[in-house]
């Protein structure tokens, strides 16, 4: 994702959670879904944990960006991706790296208020949710045809978004002690 699009839900997230009546559990229901949306978007391709020291391509046009550490290792989420097959040509992106810090001190508020309690609360009841479905979904699928596979699984862009809005949090106030600013 392009560090304009980070911008923007950065930008929905503090509107959100800024205008959320504390009194109104039902104000917070886009900061729910926002939330996920910011922390894929600042997701390393290749750990897939919320980029620290964020690096991205000079010569390409593909917005993936990867950990400084985890420079050279494979693409779990973009493994397809032509154009950020050279990771030699990444360097510091410092916009990204201001973009990590803001979501770090917007997790931090969130976590710090009065909203936290509501969090846990559609978490648990989102979980069941998950369950029941889940449940549901293995009744109507014959044993025959479940398969385990031996591949190994990629990560993909939409398990992100199933993240618990409390773990987004935690992911953001976990990435602070790894950033480094002076590039």
């Amino acid at each position: 994702m392009d560090t304009e699009n980070c911008t923007n839900l950065y930008l929905q997230v503090c509107q959100t959670f800024l205008t959320c009546n504390y009194n109104d559990p039902s104000t917070f229901e886009e900061l729910y879904k926002l939330l996920p949306w910011l922390r894929q978007s600042l997701t390393c391709c290749i750990c897939s944990n919320v980029v620290t020291n964020p690096m991205s391509s000079t010569q390409s046009h593909c917005q993936h960006f990867i950990c400084r550490q985890c420079r050279g290792g494979r693409m779990i989420l973009r493994p397809s991706c032509s154009w950020c097959k050279d990771q030699d040509t990444f360097e510091i992106n410092q916009h990204l790296v201001v973009l990590v810090c803001c979501f770090h001190k917007i997790c931090e508020l969130i976590k710090n208020s009065p909203i936290l309690e509501n969090i846990r609360e559609y978490d648990r009841k989102r979980a069941e949710n998950l369950k029941q479905q889940e449940i549901s979904s293995n009744k109507e699928i014959s044993p025959k045809k479940r398969r385990k596979s031996t591949k190994r699984r990629e990560v993909s862009s939409n398990s992100l978004l199933n993240i618990a809005v409390y773990q987004v949090l935690e992911d953001g106030l976990d990435v602070k002690q790894s950033i480094d600013l002076t590039g």
